[in-house]
């Protein structure tokens, strides 16, 4: 038989092509049972754990984090493997006509560049030609995923899998019962049993390494993976150490990248060991530190482009047993403290009266220079999430920031955010009746000439239509993304921990689970309001200028045109407690938040909502971007989050805390805020810090993602990264090591204010 560097590749096609027209569920697992005879990888040297994980090129996953989004097929990946690997004819032959059968299986394409169109896939197809070419611009775009999920990691802790199977055998039994199709439920019982095929070769590797380990430490952890993975096979965990196996394995063969209420689900796990005396607290946090490390490694094995993912929450109402979750949630913060890395993304929801030593470690352990925890104010979301959400407050208790740092319903919602809204760019064809000025393309709605906006509210209606309809063509969209994932998959793994899915027996995405809704990340909403505060100032009601020369100087990138740049310059700024501008930023989000909203009952979902989270995304929308009325140039990053832009909060800190608490925060999925200290401020003067940060949170701060440097530290990095391999800064939506970002984007963190 020939065999190649695509071996797993070729084999995996033939299984898919083998199920092809069985059961999406049954075809997913029988595909699944394949892959991960390659996707689970050996035990390394030293590990705590087993379920280190690969990606291919070509098989199943959530979403692009997960290898790809359902089934997928790298395409580009794969030629390029080809190109340097020395095959047969015979064999390239082979791989050329796998890529030829997945352009028509494949769910989507997603080798493309920001704002083309997809080219091949199953989604692709069912899109009619408005839809496609209203969401693959440079105003709105959007992939093709399953992100955002949260499984009842408790509910698999309590039961453990013969518990799960059992449950799941009776409601298949109910099904038959009623001669009714039980094919989901055969699905979830194979995959059981394919995890726990994976824990005893995983068991058996690890007999098999410690015979030959002559390292006794080494050799006595290796045989305790090998225990710990048979009991896990045939019963519940009982120590922390058998429930964080247990969670590592079952969420990497459902491939969902967050970890949900880890105090809540570990907490007595962690107590009652410590209590028996069955582990010390040095021995529980080296538990947590490999774990941590763990999540690293899938993150490296992934390729991924930026630390997205990786969510674990402590903290926060709606927890059972609290006083044992707050001491898991003491250690996780300590594992987050000396595990220097930038996942996972260790977030602390708090509330008033919650116990304070928790925000007081976080707060020390920020101060040191990590930017874990993330800071989430209950007080205000849980309400906020009830009401944007339209759920009651019990269910808006387990509200979960995920990914960059959207919302979502631990267990019981699936609401993916898979497009893109960049609300700059719509100003701009707004100001171009349509015409993107950058390629000449008509990519918008032509709402009118300048010359017809002879009020400045008759341009802001303009910009208002270009919104809404990229907004309502995005909902569209997504509705039929879920219809066609439905058809091609079944998310089993997910799906049977998944609140409502096995008593409805439906998937999540066809139904099953409790609120089904969708997300738009949007950019460019402090630029937005900005510019539109400069044109109304400027042109509208001081008249320094017309329209027809602020659009003049915009296209000519302000060459030429020094003065008008200077002005828009000098316009009010978001950030600076100037309610001029403030309010204009709040109504452009109130605005886009809104008419998200009112598309949820058109395509029939629970919600549909907007979130601010920019990640690398500012910096790459701003790219594809003209000059704007806010002052800034051509192909300069948008403002990042809910965020003033680089360097134009002048005013102090109150003045930019001030700013941030008038965006409402109850009608979006998430709004990001990012924060820049110095050392000096944070540390040696943190009664001040402390007053700042409660005033903030009382007056309806939502959250706080938190950078701490020293003076100096960015720049330095710029000229010597070697020296600065552990800086890791809030990017966006996600963190990085300093030194490891793309230049622009360096220069987008280094240019926001140092407070």
């Amino acid at each position: 038989m020939v065999s190649g560097p695509l071996d797993f590749e070729l084999s995996f096609t033939e299984v898919y092509k083998k199920y092809k027209n069985e059961h999406q569920a049954i075809r997913e697992i029988m595909c699944l049972k394949e892959q991960f005879k390659y996707y689970f990888d050996n035990i390394q040297k030293g590990d705590l754990f087993a379920g280190r994980v690969r990606y291919p090129l070509v098989g199943f996953g959530l979403e692009t984090t997960t290898g790809g989004s359902l089934f997928y097929c790298k395409k580009n990946a794969i030629l390029k493997k080809l190109d340097i690997s020395n095959v047969t004819n015979e064999y390239k032959n082979k791989v050329l006509d796998m890529i030829t059968f997945w352009e028509e299986e494949a769910f989507i394409d997603h080798e493309v560049s920001l704002g083309d169109k997809p080219k091949y896939g199953k989604m692709i197809k069912r899109l009619p030609k408005e839809i496609l070419d209203a969401t693959s611009n440079y105003i709105a775009d959007m992939g093709g995923r399953l992100a955002g999920t949260n499984i009842n990691f408790g509910k698999l802790l309590k039961k453990g899998i013969p518990g799960l199977y059992e449950e799941v055998l009776y409601y298949k039994e109910q099904k038959e019962n009623k001669n009714e199709d039980s094919s989901l439920y055969k699905a979830m019982l194979m995959s059981l049993d394919i995890i726990k095929e994976v824990m005893l070769r995983y068991a058996e590797q690890a007999l098999e390494m410690s015979e030959n380990e002559k390292d006794e430490n080494i050799k006595n952890e290796l045989i305790n993976i090998s225990k710990i993975l048979n009991k896990l096979a045939n019963s519940k965990p009982e120590t922390l150490r058998e429930a964080l196996q247990l969670v590592w394995i079952y969420a990497m063969a459902a491939q969902t990248v967050n970890f949900g209420r880890m105090d809540v689900y570990l907490g007595d796990f962690y107590v009652n060991d410590l209590n028996r005396k069955i582990i010390t607290q040095e021995q529980a946090l080296k538990y947590l530190q490999e774990f941590w490390k763990m999540i690293v490694a899938r993150r490296i094995a992934a390729h991924e482009p930026g630390d997205f993912n990786g969510r674990i929450i402590i903290g926060g109402k709606g927890r059972s047993n609290e006083e044992n979750a707050d001491k898991f949630a003491l250690l996780a913060m300590e594992a987050s403290r000396t595990v220097i890395e930038t996942e996972p993304q260790l977030s602390l929801r708090f509330y008033e009266g919650m116990n304070p030593d928790l925000m007081k470690k976080a707060l020390d352990v920020i101060g040191e220079g990590r930017i874990y925890p993330m800071l989430y104010n209950d007080d205000v979301n849980i309400p906020a999430v009830s009401k944007a959400f339209g759920i009651d407050e019990k269910d808006a208790e387990q509200y979960l920031p995920y990914g960059c740092g959207e919302y979502n319903i631990d267990y019981k919602a699936i609401g993916s955010p898979n497009c893109s809204l960049n609300l700059l760019k719509a100003l701009e064809v707004a100001l171009h009746n349509g015409k993107d000025p950058l390629t000449g393309n008509i990519i918008g709605l032509q709402t009118g000439d300048i010359n017809q906006f002879d009020t400045f509210e008759k341009l802001y209606d303009s910009y208002k239509k270009q919104v809404e309809f990229y907004i309502e063509m995005l909902a569209k969209r997504h509705k039929i993304e879920y219809e066609v994932e439905a058809k091609n998959a079944a998310f089993v793994l997910v799906s049977l921990l998944y609140d409502n899915c096995l008593e409805k027996g439906k998937s999540v995405v066809e139904g099953g689970a409790k609120y089904t809704g969708g997300i738009i990340e949007s950019f460019g909403l402090v630029n937005t309001g900005d510019s539109l505060a400069a044109i109304k100032k400027l042109v509208y009601e001081e008249k320094k200028i017309t329209l027809e020369q602020l659009v003049e100087a915009l296209d000519n990138n302000f060459e030429g045109f020094d003065d008008i740049r200077k002005m828009c310059l000098e316009t009010p700024k978001y950030g600076n407690d100037d309610d001029y501008v403030d309010f204009i930023v709040k109504d452009v989000s109130n605005h886009m938040c809104e008419h998200a909203k009112k598309q949820a009952k058109k395509i029939n979902f629970d919600y549909f909502l907007v979130v601010n989270i920019n990640n690398y995304y500012n910096v790459r929308l701003g790219n594809l971007t003209s000059a704007s009325a806010d002052g800034r140039k051509k192909g300069e990053p948008l403002a990042n989050g809910n965020n003033p832009t680089a360097g134009r909060d002048k005013n102090g800190i109150t003045a930019f805390l001030n700013s941030l608490t008038k965006i409402n925060s109850d009608n979006h999925a998430g709004y990001v805020q990012n924060m820049k200290f110095s050392k000096t401020l944070f540390n040696e003067q943190r009664p001040k810090v402390e007053a700042l940060l409660k005033t903030y949170f009382k007056k309806g701060g939502t959250q706080a993602m938190i950078t701490v440097v020293n003076k100096g530290d960015l720049e330095n990095a710029m000229k010597e990264p070697e020296k600065y391999q552990n800086l890791i800064v809030r990017v966006g939506g996600f963190s990085a090591r300093f030194v490891e970002l793309p230049k622009d984007v360096q220069i987008d963190v280094l240019n926001r204010t140092l407070y």
